[in-house]
């Protein structure tokens, strides 16, 4: 490919490229993740019945394990009873991840509002670490 010479042809190229590579999230994540989500007495794994919630749905499964959620801007809430124990719930905020991060830095604010839009610039963390707070 012929690079062109002429500084206006350079710079419409260079905005054709940007304007591509915005929404760089919403390309290349998926609207679901997988998280690992470990409930904790102390220093030693519990086994729990939990349930993780946000605006796009409400997902049962078992802890320690895994558990794929849809992405949204909201909080994850995880409502978690292990034996012996009163249910409780704990919250997960959404973090920006690394699409929309280089959104960002490559000054594609449009971009990253239309990850943000999408639900695939933000993501849970992917590993959860809950203590009981009946075990201190």
């Amino acid at each position: 490919m012929k690079l062109p010479k002429h500084p206006l042809q350079a710079r419409h190229l260079a905005l054709v490229c940007a304007t591509l590579l915005s929404g760089c999230a919403s390309i290349v994540s998926k609207d679901s993740q997988e998280l690992n989500v470990n409930v904790l007495c102390g220093a030693k794994p519990m086994k729990a019945s939990c349930v993780a919630q946000n605006s796009k749905g409400r997902w049962l499964f078992q802890a320690p394990g895994t558990v794929v959620v849809k992405n949204d801007n909201s909080e994850l809430s995880l409502t978690c009873k292990a034996n012996y124990t009163n249910a409780f719930t704990v919250y997960a905020p959404p973090l920006p991840g690394w699409g929309m991060a280089g959104n960002v830095l490559a000054g594609g604010l449009v971009g990253a509002a239309v990850d943000i839009y999408n639900n695939t610039g933000l993501k849970y963390p992917e590993t959860i670490n809950i203590t009981s707070p009946q075990c201190k």
